[in-house]
């Protein structure tokens, strides 16, 4: 008896096998299948992945509280439209709490091989072509840092800045040259790492967000004046 092929991943990005809804809806807004100001259709969701509409509306209600969704009596959910104001807010709350986050980290005991390692994965990926795979490695890379913390409330917040902040991110490192500087960047905090030296670890990461805050004021500021 030949057992029925597993359902594929649509061009909606969508896979009945492809984890939770909440996993699948927020990979749809951070990889740009569903647009800034787009309405969400619960229907075709629910239907694509094979669920009822509850945990479609439950996934929505979990991202709006993210901060990637917004509701509206009558209208539903729809995409957050991301503003240069919303970047300023988001990466001045960064810079303050991923500082005094560093600041807390015992760096002898963060594991440097781990950093290496994973950086050499993310010089190998196509952001482009593997963004999800390139996400994910980037997020793995700075919280193995961040998790040696022992501010939990403060590791907490900076989780949620962070996806509040993935839109962002995902169109910066397709600019030219984006990615070339990720990887840079990487090596010097590893550097700091190795040699224990906060400060320098403060600096080079606050330079390091520094640069998608620049490049996405210009290209939101560009999107506002049509």
């Amino acid at each position: 008896m030949t057992t029925p092929a597993s359902p594929a991943v649509g061009e909606d990005g969508l896979d009945p096998g492809g984890g939770s809804c909440l996993a699948q809806i927020r990979r749809l807004v951070l990889t740009g299948r569903l647009l800034p100001g787009q309405k969400v259709n619960q229907g075709e969701i629910a239907a694509r992945l094979g669920v009822s509409r509850v945990p479609v509306r439950e996934a929505l209600a979990a991202l709006r509280s993210e901060g990637l969704m917004e509701s509206r009596a009558n209208t539903g959910f729809t995409v957050v439209r991301p503003t240069v104001d919303d970047l300023v807010e988001i990466y001045l709350m960064r810079n303050l709490l991923e500082s005094e986050l560093l600041r807390s980290v015992d760096l002898a005991t963060v594991d440097v091989e781990l950093l290496e390692r994973v950086n050499g994965e993310l010089a190998r990926l196509d952001p482009v072509v593997s963004f999800e795979e390139y996400r994910l490695a980037n997020e793995r890379f700075h919280f193995a840092i961040f998790d040696r913390s022992p501010l939990r409330l403060v590791r907490r917040e900076v989780g949620r800045l962070w996806t509040l902040s993935e839109f962002y991110r995902s169109i910066y490192i397709h600019g030219e040259g984006a990615h070339g500087r990720v990887i840079e960047d990487h090596a010097s905090i590893i550097d700091a790492v190795r040699r224990r030296d906060h400060e320098a670890l403060v600096a080079v990461s606050t330079e390091h967000r520094g640069e998608t805050e620049i490049s996405m004021s210009r290209v939101l500021g560009r999107r506002a004046g049509g």
